[in-house]
Formats: structure tokens, sequence, C-alpha cells
């Protein structure tokens, strides 16, 4: 049975790009202000009651991961009923991601861009409501999430068993349910950072094209297996290593840990630098703070030997799935 880990981590990526797609990152005030049921101004000067806007978005998240994961189930199932034909699957699957993929990219195919969600009329009643709501959004797949969930469901439809497509699908709509949470908590904050990422949407329009056709290119070559069974030589190794000499992996993975928790910080290093005459503007990011107190906090743990981070990136390299 092959490692689901990268697989897994693959499809957080593809729910992440899916947020951060040009037809869902600029709705985002409107979605939270509909399933809140309150107006964009009040969610922009921080007026609404931050428990029950959060369980609403929850509920938005289930009710979306609740049919994705559906639709992984139903096509895992076809890796059962196609399983002799694999090989022409994978190639047919993949050429059909690659041009998926070029669309993106190219938009030469105009129809695939005419959007085709499920509207809803009127504001969602109570928390079920927005279930509702993220069951239809999850239903609709508008045209910018449709190539990325495709290239998943292809995936998923590569393997035998249904709890693996699953697997996939949930961790795809964590992907695209966590920024969805963080930004129904944290709107105030989240809307200046949205305001500044919308000029980037060509670039990660483009970005989400490419990650696209190169999953394409794995699907039609069958390079999943490789890649997997190189996964798992590197854990097995790493455990070993860390079974025969534990004081050097220890002091390694310390080193690697601290050495990583500046990296976050080095564009407000280089800004703060620059700007040495304007210190409001040298101040870190939040996010960057976070990550960063986040890989010192490993360092140390490490460090005092209280926890054993070679032991869990081998454990989660290994990883067998369900």
């Amino acid at each position: 049975m092959m490692s689901d880990a990268p697989t897994l981590l693959l499809a957080m990526v593809a729910g992440l790009l899916s947020f951060a797609s040009p037809c869902v990152l600029p709705l985002i005030p409107s979605y939270l202000s509909y399933i809140g049921g309150v107006s964009l101004d009040e969610l922009r000067s921080g007026n609404v009651a931050r428990g029950p806007m959060l369980l609403k978005t929850v509920l938005f998240v289930v009710g979306f991961t609740l049919v994705f994961v559906l639709l992984g189930i139903a096509f895992s199932g076809s890796g059962l009923l196609f399983a002799r034909f694999g090989p022409l699957i994978n190639l047919a699957a993949g050429a059909i991601v690659i041009l998926l993929g070029l669309n993106v990219v190219f938009d030469f195919w105009r129809f695939l861009m005419v959007e085709r969600r499920v509207r809803i009329d009127g504001r969602p009643k109570g928390y079920t409501g927005s279930m509702l709501v993220g069951m239809a959004f999850g239903a609709g797949w508008t045209p910018c999430i449709g190539p990325i969930l495709a290239a998943i469901l292809f995936l998923a439809g590569q393997g035998s068993h249904i709890g693996r497509g699953a697997l996939l699908l949930a961790a795809y709509s964590l992907g695209l349910g966590i920024p969805f949470l963080a930004a129904g908590f944290f709107f105030p904050q989240v809307a200046n950072a949205l305001q500044r990422i919308k000029r980037h949407l060509p670039t990660i329009k483009t970005a989400s094209g490419l990650f696209l056709i190169a999953i394409g290119v794995l699907i039609a070559a069958g390079r999943f297996q490789q890649l997997n069974a190189a996964l798992i030589s590197a854990g097995v190794g790493l455990r070993r290593w860390q079974a025969a000499d534990p004081q050097s992996a220890r002091i390694a993975a310390t080193a690697l840990a601290l050495t990583a928790s500046l990296v976050p910080l080095l564009p407000w290093t280089v800004a703060g630098l620059r700007r040495a005459q304007r210190p409001r503007h040298s101040r870190p990011h939040r996010l960057a703070l976070a990550v960063a107190l986040l890989l010192l906090t490993l360092g140390v743990l490490q460090g005092f030997d209280l926890i054993n981070l070679p032991a869990l990136v081998a454990t989660w390299l290994t990883y067998q799935g369900v």
C-alpha cells in the first residue's frame, strides 16, 4: 500500500489554491456577509459577535466538506470498477488535467469560465442554513475551483480504497476551509490582507495552472507510486539514523528548526534596514511572527529532548493512510 502523506499534502495545497483563485478570493467578504447574516460594514468594523460568526463559518465549511468527501468516495470507487484499465485511465485523466491547467493559464476555452453556482434566494436561516449554503457552494463547482478539484478527484480515482478517496477530499476541504475560518474570525484584519492579495491574482492564476499541469503529468505518467516509494525510503532512512545516533539527530533537528525560525523574519529585517528612517513600516507581519515563534518553540523543545522531530517527520513520510 502506498504512502498517502505526499498526496494528502498535495490535496491541501490544492485547497489553498482554490481559496486563492480569482473566483473565490474577491468574493470572500460577500460570502461571509451572506453566511453570517450581517452587512459588510459590520464585518469591516468588527461589530459582529465572533462566536456565532465562527460557528456559522464552521458549518459552511462542514457543508462543502460533506459534498467533496462524497464525491471523493464516488470517484475512488472507479478504481475498483476499472482497475485493469489503470494505465489507460491514468493517461486519459492526466491529459484532461493538463488541458484544464493550460486553460487556466491561457483561457482558450471560454465556455469553461461560464459560472455555474447553485444560487439560493434570501439569507440562510440560522446555523442549519449556513451548512446548506456550504453544501450548495460545494455542489456549484465555480469554474476556478472545478479544474483543481477535478485533479484531486482523478487522484482519488487512482486508488482502490474508498477511505483514501474520502481522506484526499477531506484534506482538500481542509486546505480550502482553514482560510475561510480565519477570515470569518479575524475579518477586519484579513480584509486588509485580501486587498493586498488581489493585485497578485493573475500570478496566483498562473501558478494554479502550472500546479494543475504538474499534477496532470504525474497522473499520466503514473509517477505517484515512485514518488511515494522515494519518500517512504527517506522516512525509513531518517528513522534508522535517529535510532543509530540519537544525539546527532537531536542536534541537527534543533539547529534546523532554530535556523528555519529566522526565515519568516528575513523580509522584515531587510525592510527594516532599507527603511531605517521609517520604523513604523518595519514591523513584521503577525503571520510571520507566528510561524517564527512556532519554529522557535519546536527547536527549543527538540533541544531539551521534549519532542522528537526526526521521528515525527519519519512517521509522516511513511504514513500508509487508512
